[in-house]
C-alpha cells in the first residue's frame, strides 16, 4: 500500500473553513433540569448536512441514520472548534401557545415554567486579525468538485452562518505511524488507526475527540494545517 495517495487524482478537493454565526446560536449541547447549553464545538455529522443541503421536509422514523446519508451528500466536514466565544443566558417562560395559560400543565398550577437556554453569541470579525481567530474551525472534503457555499444554517433556531475558506491545493495524504496532534476536534467513528490520547467533548449524537493524538492513520500537511483524513474519505481514495 502506497504511504502518499494524492486526495486530488481521485477527485477530492480540500478547503479550510472558518464559520461566523451572525446571530444567537443554540442547540442542546446538554441540559441539566431546565437548563440548556450550546458549547463552542459542532459536530461534523450537522455541519455535513448543513453544508451538503440536506434535511428531511417529512420523516416517518425515530432515529437518524446517518451511515444511508451521508453516502449521499457530496462532502464530508471535520468537527468544528472555536476557541474565543461569549454567551448570553435567555429566560424564557414555557405556556400554551394557544391559550397563552401555564395552568393547564400535568401540575394544574397557573404560574410561569421558567428555564434557560445559554446561546453562544454572534460573531462579526471587524479585521484580519480578529477573523483568523474567531468563529468555529474546521475543514471540508468536497467530492464532486464543488467549493463549500458561503452562507449556511445552524442550530435549533437556523441561524445564519458565514462560511469562509480557502482551498489547500492537491492535497497529499501521509500514512504516519507515529502520533499526529491534528488541528481540529476527531469524530472517534472516523478513526481507523489508534488513538494514543485524547480530551472528550460530550455532544449528541455522540462524543467528539478534542486534542487528540493518534497514530498509524492518514494525515495531511499543508503549513500550519495538519488534517487528519476520515476514514470514508480514505474509502473513496482507495477503491
Amino acid at each position: 500500500m502506497s504511504q502518499v495517495i494524492s486526495l486530488h487524482d481521485h477527485g477530492v478537493r480540500l478547503f479550510a473553513c472558518r464559520l461566523y454565526n451572525h446571530d444567537y446560536l443554540w442547540f442542546s449541547s446538554y441540559e441539566i433540569s431546565k437548563l440548556s447549553t450550546a458549547l463552542p464545538v459542532l459536530h461534523n455529522y450537522a455541519l455535513t448536512y448543513s453544508l451538503g443541503d440536506f434535511s428531511y421536509g417529512i420523516s416517518w422514523e425515530t432515529a437518524p441514520h446517518y451511515e444511508e446519508d451521508l453516502a449521499y451528500i457530496p462532502l464530508y466536514a471535520t468537527p468544528a472548534l472555536a476557541a474565543f466565544w461569549s454567551r448570553t443566558r435567555i429566560t424564557y417562560n414555557a405556556v400554551n401557545t394557544r391559550s397563552l395559560c401555564t395552568d393547564d400543565a400535568p401540575r394544574g398550577i397557573n404560574s410561569p415554567d421558567l428555564g434557560w437556554r445559554n446561546y453562544l453569541d454572534p460573531v462579526y470579525p471587524t479585521d484580519v486579525l480578529a477573523a483568523q481567530q474567531l468563529g468555529f474551525a474546521c475543514y471540508v472534503f468536497t467530492f464532486d468538485g464543488r467549493r463549500p457555499k458561503g452562507v449556511t444554517r445552524l442550530g435549533k433556531k437556523g441561524a445564519t452562518i458565514r462560511v469562509r475558506w480557502e482551498e489547500i491545493e492537491r492535497p497529499l495524504a501521509v500514512f504516519q505511524d507515529e502520533p499526529v496532534r491534528p488541528t481540529h476536534p476527531l469524530n472517534p467513528l472516523d478513526i481507523s488507526g489508534q488513538v494514543i490520547s485524547y480530551e472528550p467533548v460530550n455532544i449528541p449524537p455522540h462524543l467528539l475527540l478534542r486534542t487528540a493524538e493518534v497514530q498509524d492513520d492518514w494525515f495531511i500537511f499543508a503549513r500550519s494545517h495538519r488534517v487528519h483524513v476520515p476514514r470514508r474519505v480514505m474509502e473513496r481514495c482507495q477503491a
